[in-house]
């Protein structure tokens, strides 16, 4: 973040235009910037750069670009009076009351005024520190190339209506190729209103520029003047005359001048692969292949086109910032550049999890937003989806997303559950005889069930109870806590089923040893066959791992999808460790796949602090801030919800949770607090029952409480 304000600091250096302006039609020597790797519009920022019309910002011996930042006004005014290579105005008097002879972008501004390309508003101002719109920008364009409407390729987006100012101009830029829109829920938006970024105004210059290129230069060697606006064939050599492909992976041409192309098998991983498959896989052991690519409309080949499969920790970088229900690695499709009207990608989706709950979701890496798309899953262990857009894409499991966002309900939304049913998962492998020779976690495991939380003033129901095959039936408040065990060494055991009884439960956990194996999944497994058989859909579930060791599944089995699949059920699992041997990491991860945390405890005060933290928070029925940073510690247990749907989990730890990332500001100043905001259609996938019920989001957060480079 700091880097990023002290380049922008620089931000009148950053689309220098040097005063032996390059030609449009002339090549300049192209700059290599340092963020722009990998970035969509990479393509066009060179393109401009290599014409001399952007130079960039240098720092720490690098070039920047900032693509993703807003660009104002008067900043892109600059770029495009540079690609029209017009001379700059010299005038008497400024045309702008607010933008003086001493302004920087002044005969910038007078030159745009010159040639007719802006007018300002009535109260004869030009803002030109305003960002510039969207709709502002096709204006700009439209009117700077006189372009005309194409009817051949006509674009109708959802929010803009013909009642819009700036309609025309909107329907003319489009028809062009010079804007995609964006796809939504099935939809294509144009978001007139949006804050234009540095990227988006270079790439429908860059566009543009190399339409004019294209249309000018004729097989012959002499130059025809042509309008590239005007409607013409155009014919890609080594297309057919017919669908479906040819030799070099091309279909039949399209009405809009560019081909159809339809990729699959070999000739999809010698083309798009170069060579390779287009593959990638998770932390979960779920492997994702691109199997075929339908692209419409394209005015380029195969060759140009690239889709990669890229690790999550590559594209979302921040420690301890999750996206909810994420699966296979993230997928990025380019195609340099070149428009095209529509593709549609195929995957083979090899998953342990539900393939039926995955749903695609473009990444906004403008507004850093993720943006669901209509998906297809036939049932062939295939999945796919269209865009009409280069950028990166994941798969998302909408239960989980869903239930992350649940998590985060507000009590004013008469949707919050306030009792919970806990499955106590109980390590009793031979180590313990050691790490826990006085049966500690006995004795914490039992305190807790004494203490289930209930309504002392809800009606007496009778409850039926097995504890170690036994039946028992107690007469128990109806609205309360309950409670189960699972043992689990080489193998697991059910001891008890929920009860809300104390004593009952608290005499399955005196049976537990210390012998055997440690198959963790085993245990995990048996807990969530007992929510799925014996979970009062009323409750909220918490499922409570402790272990002292390292997992010895004998049979090898990991199924990581059954974590994520049960906290889309709603069932969150904290996980902790009971010595300095535990693989941490391997907690950590299963914590982080179930919507929980992790916990180190290596005595017996930190065992029963930990069970009683975990209590409080996953009751949430008031606030509790044990490291007195400001936050709620459920909020900081379960993943505190951003605008974006990510969420972001610190350290609660009296000690040293204050400040989880020790850069001199704690969680709370760092996150903001809460706000109440009610769930619209965008946030989630199609068809949630979420949509109009209120959540707590954190709308306020100024930096990452657990990267120390980021700072408010």
């Amino acid at each position: 973040m700091q880097l990023k304000r002290m380049l922008a600091s620089a931000l009148i250096c950053c689309l220098t235009v040097g005063s032996g302006l390059a030609a449009a039609g002339a090549e300049g020597t192209g700059k290599s910037f340092a963020d722009i790797s990998g970035h969509w519009s990479k393509a066009e920022i060179e393109y401009l750069s290599g014409k001399g019309i952007i130079d960039g910002v240098e720092k720490d011996g690098k070039l920047w670009i900032l693509p993703d930042k807003t660009i104002t006004r008067a900043e892109y005014v600059k770029i495009l009076v540079g690609a029209l290579n017009k001379n700059n105005a010299d005038t008497a008097a400024a045309s702008f009351r607010d933008v003086s002879p001493s302004h920087w972008a002044y005969k910038y501004v007078e030159a745009a005024k010159k040639e007719g390309l802006v007018d300002g508003y009535e109260d004869g101002a030009f803002k030109p520190d305003a960002e510039i719109t969207r709709a502002e920008l096709a204006t700009l364009l439209v009117r700077a190339y006189k372009l005309k409407e194409k009817t051949d390729h006509q674009v109708e987006f959802e929010d803009v209506a013909a009642s819009n100012w700036a309609f025309s101009a909107i329907k003319t830029a489009a028809s062009n190729q010079l804007f995609e829109g964006t796809m939504e829920n099935g939809k294509t938006w144009f978001k007139p209103a949006a804050a234009a970024t540095r990227a988006e105004s270079m790439t429908v210059i860059a566009r543009y520029m190399k339409q004019l290129e294209a249309s000018t230069s004729n097989p012959n060697g002499t130059d025809e003047k042509k309008d590239p606006s005007t409607p013409t064939e155009t014919t890609t050599p080594g297309s057919t005359g017919a669908s479906g492909s040819s030799s070099s992976g091309r279909g039949s041409s399209s009405n809009s001048g560019g081909v159809n192309i339809a990729l699959s098998g070999s000739d999809l991983i010698a083309s798009v692969g170069k060579g390779n498959p287009i593959s990638g896989t998770d932390g979960q052991g779920n492997s994702v292949e691109l199997t075929g690519l339908n692209i419409t409309g394209f005015r380029g080949d195969a060759s140009s086109i690239n889709v990669e499969a890229l690790a999550q920790g590559k594209v979302f970088k921040t420690p301890n910032t999750v996206v909810p229900g994420i699966v296979g690695p993230v997928i990025e499709f380019n195609t340099n550049g070149i428009p095209f009207n529509n593709a549609t990608l195929t995957f083979n989706v090899n998953s342990t999890g539900n393939i039926q709950n995955l749903v695609a979701a473009y990444f906004n890496e403008t507004t850093n937003k993720f943006e669901f798309l209509n998906t297809s899953t036939p049932g062939d262990g295939t999945l796919s989806f269209a865009t009409n857009h280069n950028s990166k894409y994941v798969l998302i499991d909408k239960l989980a997303w869903e239930q992350a966002w649940k998590n985060n309900l507000s009590v004013t939304s008469e949707v919050y559950k306030p009792y919970v049913d806990y499955a106590f998962i109980i390590d009793s492998s031979g180590s313990m005889s050691w790490n826990d020779p006085s049966d500690l976690r006995k004795k914490a495991v039992t305190d807790l069930v004494y203490k289930l939380n209930y309504n002392p003033n809800s009606s007496m129901v009778t409850e039926t109870v097995t504890v170690l095959g036994n039946v028992y039936t107690n007469s128990v408040h109806s609205e309360s806590d309950r409670a189960a065990i699972i043992d689990f060494d080489s193998w697991a055991q059910l001891y008890s089923t929920f009860s809300a009884d104390g004593a009952t439960v608290a005499s399955a956990v005196y049976h537990i040893d210390s012998s055997g194996g440690t198959n963790i999944f085993a245990g995990l497994k048996l807990a969530y066959e007992q929510f799925d058989k014996n979970g009062d859909p009323n409750h909220r579930f918490v499922a409570v791992l402790l272990t002292d060791g390292q997992d010895q599944d004998p049979n090898g089995i990991k199924d990581w999808n059954m974590i994520q699949t049960a906290y889309g059920k709603g069932v969150m699992l904290v996980t902790m460790g009971l010595s300095k041997e535990v693989d941490r990491l391997y907690l950590e991860k299963m914590a982080l796949l179930g919507g929980g945390q992790y916990f180190q405890v290596l005595t017996s005060d930190e065992l029963e602090a930990s069970f009683k933290t975990v209590v409080e928070t996953t009751r949430h029925n008031e606030f509790i801030d044990a490291d007195q940073d400001g936050l709620d510690d459920y909020y900081e247990v379960t993943g505190m919800l951003l605008e974006n749907g990510m969420l972001v989990k610190t350290s609660i730890d009296p000690v040293s949770g204050k400040d989880t990332d020790g850069d001199g500001f704690t969680d709370g100043e760092e996150m903001g607090q809460p706000e109440d905001v009610v769930i619209t259609a965008d946030m989630v996938p199609a068809g949630s029952d979420l949509v109009g019920k209120t959540v707590k989001m954190f709308k306020n957060f100024k930096s990452s409480p657990t990267d120390p480079n980021d700072k408010p």
